[in-house]
């Protein structure tokens, strides 16, 4: 579904990910893991067309990222980024409608259908409760729930995001989680997100890619990935992977002494 085909990409011409290939299956749940600054986000802004790349290509289904019309490549892919600051005065439905935008026609008028598309997300992802308040008020966890509702809102094949449990609480990175994964698994979306929680990325993840060095250190199956030896190297830090004792899945835990 998802080509990369050895792309570089820079910031103000510094490399921050060399020749990268990749590709990436309908209907998987990827992790992209690697430490801090080694182009997570990078990666993730390239595919979604926010960021072109120096040189290689992208390709959705065949189609050429950078040669799209950008409300098509909306309709395909979506993206939700790492934060954001709501230091505006818009309801809550009102932002998640926002959504919409690759649809609404040349009148800015929303339909029915798109009303009705956000009321069901909004119950999907439980923010219907809070649906009239302004979203400044809202709490940390509350404002993901929002952003990642506003990303669904798009109805996108793919959803591609930034950290999204970045900041919360264990319950409220477990409740993101497993609505990445009932989307993943119930409604046949592809689910693209980077992660620095290893074992989030462990419980949930069907293949992680490992960045390193501005390369693809690793990828494959999480018990592939998470193994003591890359951990500790990419890391720096003595490990212990076991497996969990309820679903049998990779546990990373770090050793302090």
């Amino acid at each position: 579904m998802i080509n990369i085909n050895n792309i570089s990409l820079a910031y103000n011409n510094r490399i921050v990910l060399e020749n990268i290939s990749l590709n990436f299956k309908k209907n998987s749940f990827i992790g992209i893991i690697g430490k801090n600054g080694t182009g997570k986000s990078t990666l993730l802004k390239a595919m979604t067309g926010l960021l072109k790349p120096i040189n290689g290509n992208i390709f959705i289904d065949d189609n050429d990222i950078y040669k799209m019309k950008r409300n098509v490549l909306a309709k395909k892919i979506s993206f939700m980024p790492q934060s954001m600051h709501f230091d505006f005065s818009f309801t809550v439905k009102d932002f998640i409608m926002f959504g919409r935008y690759p649809y609404i026609n040349m009148f800015n008028l929303t339909t029915k259908e798109d009303v009705d598309i956000v009321e069901n997300i909004m119950k999907f992802t439980g923010t219907e409760e809070f649906a009239k308040r302004n979203i400044s008020e809202l709490s940390g966890g509350e404002k993901q729930k929002v952003l990642l509702a506003q990303t669904l809102a798009q109805q996108t094949e793919i959803i591609c995001l930034d950290e999204p449990t970045s900041h919360l609480d264990i319950g409220s990175q477990a409740t993101i989680f497993k609505l990445l994964k009932m989307l993943n698994e119930e409604y046949n979306k592809t689910v693209i997100t980077t992660v620095h929680d290893l074992n989030l990325a462990g419980e949930f993840c069907s293949e992680i890619v490992l960045l390193d060095d501005k390369k693809v250190f690793n990828s494959g199956s999480a018990e592939k990935v998470l193994n003591y030896g890359d951990m500790e190297k990419i890391y720096n830090i003595t490990v212990v992977v076991k497996n969990n004792p309820v679903s049998n899945k990779p546990v990373v835990i770090p050793v302090y002494n």
